[in-house]
């Protein structure tokens, strides 16, 4: 774990404010339980975000799926989480995003398409039956009671 930096090793910087600005940045900063220091550094905060490390997306996608384990709606909670980590190989290697090396982006990405791809076959095992004739053409539908109605009567005949 990192070390909290100390007060006095903080950077610092002068700013010029306009006339009344100073005012008005105490009455907000007092008016939130905050010092005026605590304000600026606040708003600069909302603007000026530190850069997310792959690290740090790593973590947070860790900490959503040991989320899940305690979820009773598992199901929409891996949505989420591949919705999630979508957008981070997304923001892996762009301008401002997450730096980190591309070979592992695309890594990642092809074992996500690789789990797509077994999700959906367990979904067709588990919600489509291949005795279901709906999932089926046929010309004609088959009478009822007659478990083999496309075989000739010949073929039949041979059993």
């Amino acid at each position: 774990m990192a070390k909290k930096a100390r007060v006095r090793d903080y950077d610092q910087f002068i700013v010029r404010l306009p006339p009344g600005m100073r005012d008005r940045i105490k009455d907000k900063a007092e008016r939130a339980g905050m010092s005026m220091n605590e304000a600026i550094v606040w708003c600069l905060e909302r603007e000026f975000p530190a850069p997310v490390t792959l690290e740090d997306r790593l973590e947070e996608l860790a900490t959503m799926v040991s989320m899940l384990t305690d979820s009773k709606d598992t199901y929409s909670g891996v949505v989420h989480l591949i919705a999630e980590i979508e957008e981070t190989l997304d923001a892996i290697g762009t301008k401002g995003g997450i730096p980190a090396d591309t070979k592992f982006s695309d890594m990642v990405r092809e074992r996500l398409d690789y789990w797509r791809e077994i999700e959906l076959d367990s979904w067709r095992d588990r919600n489509e039956s291949p005795f279901d004739d709906a999932n089926w053409t046929s010309v004609e539908e088959p009478p009822e009671g007659d478990p083999f109605p496309n075989l000739p009567d010949d073929e039949m005949k041979k059993d």
